[in-house]
């Protein structure tokens, strides 16, 4: 998964101001500034902007400084690309960066008022997040918390896939959903394997987790065993497709981006 491939990510929040040879991250929208060469995203620096706007400090990794423009810039040779062509590119820091930059990208984009008295946010010197002006209130990135669940039904040695209703992504996905004020990460699980598909699970085992930058979510990984009917009664607001797929028909590869992805091909080469 893209979280991986940094082997030491400081989060902490740097008020030190960006260098020429700092990493930018430009957004417009749901497109970043990058050059796609060889399969690869790359990043401008500072000093290849064409006009330098304010850098706010995202984090550093493997040594390297990112940061975000606050400001819609451009830098010769670079071009704006769809974050759907992102994901499409080989995982490296830089892919890792834009994931982590967009939702940082989403928080600024969004917090400008302060709900509580309405004057204007401005971002914090000293730390990740925005201060009102007014009341003195402080904001920070939120994380929304969402579960994805491989559901497996031992007698067919299957998993269950689903495809997206009205989604610009196609390909095969598993049951997922947030999880609501209230509830447990496997209450939840529960609960949208229900909603989505009619069916019971139990056996629930956690896998791994994932920041998900794309929608802002923090996505938490479970494999759990069908109980009862294995009768899909599909949610057809929710999914255009729901089947049970055989282990070794799985459209799953190592080495995905995604937790998805990576828990597909965890049930396809047997390791759940």
């Amino acid at each position: 998964m893209f979280q991986e491939i940094p082997t030491q990510v400081d989060i902490e929040y740097d008020p030190l101001p960006a260098k020429d040879g700092d990493s930018v991250l430009c957004f417009d929208g749901r497109s970043v500034l990058v050059q796609i060469r060889d399969n690869k995203a790359i990043l401008p620096s500072v000093k290849e902007l064409d006009t330098k706007g304010r850098c706010v400090f995202v984090f550093n990794a493997d040594g390297k400084r990112f940061f975000l423009c606050l400001e819609k810039t451009s830098a010769q040779g670079f071009d704006f690309e769809p974050l759907n062509k992102i994901r499409q590119v080989a995982a490296d820091i830089e892919h890792y960066a834009i994931v982590t930059g967009f939702h940082y990208y989403c928080f600024h984009r969004e917090s400008r008022f302060c709900s509580v008295c309405g004057k204007a946010l401005e971002h914090s010197p000293q730390k990740r997040c925005m201060v009102c002006t007014g009341c003195g209130g402080e904001v920070y990135p939120k994380i929304a918390p969402a579960v994805i669940l491989g559901i497996i039904d031992e007698q067919t040695d299957s998993i269950l896939l689903t495809r997206y209703a009205d989604r610009e992504y196609k390909k095969y996905a598993l049951v997922a959903g947030f999880v609501e004020m209230g509830e447990s990460a496997e209450m939840a699980a529960k609960r949208e394997a229900m909603e989505e598909t009619g069916l019971e699970i139990e056996d629930i085992e956690f896998f791994a987790t994932q920041p998900w930058g794309f929608a802002q979510n923090l996505l938490i990984g479970y494999f759990a065993k069908v109980k009862g009917s294995r009768r899909i009664e599909m949610d057809k607001q929710e999914l255009a497709e729901a089947v049970w797929v055989k282990r070794g028909d799985v459209p799953a590869e190592p080495g995905s981006i995604s937790l998805t992805g990576e828990m597909m091909w965890a049930f396809k080469s047997s390791q759940r």
